[in-house]
């Protein structure tokens, strides 16, 4: 009982902020159970996700400002964030039956006259192919870039916000999914492409390590590579504008590779942005509220 206290005592922002969306896919969870063959497995998953972040708390006041502590708090949200998105093939389905991609497509088509999918078609070859999932790829590890640089300059408390801000990114799109599921113009426009995606070397790699990480098909909307990676431009314009500068067109490269890449309509990018920008300014509010009231994780 005492260690539940301290690790309650010692939680930080994160640590409240996983509770609250772990609390949201329970719900999720609860509505979804009449229909899921997952029964069990699901609430054990989300257990032992509960039991990981006192653990974690817990463990983390028991260690005096170190490198360590900072490489554990660094990994412990990217740990949590993989294995509940891993749940969520097991949940969203039976909570939600119904599938938007005809809409998101129809949107598509209005703007454009086309779609967008099929239209890039024209520019296809295996040199463009391997270019554009190698900057697809790119969205995972891009984080890291300016959460490592606000880290290595000991600015521990814009680390903090840069951080609640991916997490209110990544959190909100989670949870529009459940209400929004579509599976991407690769499954639903499948009959209307007709050129293969073959590069030369590592678009088929990338490719199916994708799917073999992605068992939930039904996120193409919002579209977390352009929010995720416009969050890291604006982490980057508010500390590190040299950066900026180098990121801002790696974030055009990427969303034009949702595309490419038949992983995306253009609107699921574009709500990505803007989901991005809201995601951003209330994590910035909350944290300058809220972390007067807690020590600083890291040191």
């Amino acid at each position: 009982m005492r260690n539940f206290r301290t690790a309650i005592r010692n939680f930080a922002l994160v640590d409240y902020t996983n509770l609250s969306i772990l609390s949201i896919i329970f719900i999720f969870y609860l509505f979804s159970f009449g229909r899921s063959p997952h029964k069990i497995t699901v609430p054990i998953i989300l257990l032992g996700l509960y039991l990981f972040i006192f653990v974690l708390s817990w463990f983390r006041s028991k260690i005096k400002p170190s490198k360590l502590k900072n490489l554990i708090y660094l990994l412990y949200p990217v740990v949590f964030m993989f294995c509940l998105f891993e749940t969520f093939f097991m949940i969203l389905p039976y909570f939600n039956e119904l599938r938007y991609d005809e809409i998101l497509t129809n949107i598509d088509f209005n703007m454009f006259g086309v779609n967008p999918t099929v239209w890039i078609e024209t520019w296809i070859n295996p040199i463009l192919t391997d270019f554009f999932y190698l900057l697809y790829s790119f969205y995972f590890p891009l984080p890291l870039f300016i959460i490592i640089w606000l880290l290595r300059k000991s600015m521990f408390k814009e680390l903090e916000e840069a951080i609640l801000m991916f997490l209110f990114t990544y959190y909100g799109a989670y949870i529009i999914y459940f209400f929004i599921p579509a599976e991407g113009p690769r499954f639903f426009l499948a009959e209307l492409q007709n050129i293969p995606l073959d590069g030369w070397i590592i678009s088929q790699p990338i490719r199916n390590l994708i799917n073999f990480m992605e068992p939930n098909k039904l996120d193409a909307f919002p579209s977390l590579h352009a929010a995720i990676t416009f969050t890291a431009v604006i982490v980057c314009f508010i500390h590190n504008k040299k950066q900026f500068y180098i990121f801002f067109p790696i974030f055009l490269g990427i969303f034009v590779s949702l595309i490419y890449c038949r992983y995306h309509y253009v609107i699921d990018g574009l709500a990505g942005i803007i989901w991005s920008v809201a995601a951003c300014f209330f994590a910035r509010k909350v944290y300058s509220k809220f972390n007067k009231n807690f020590y600083s994780s890291f040191g």
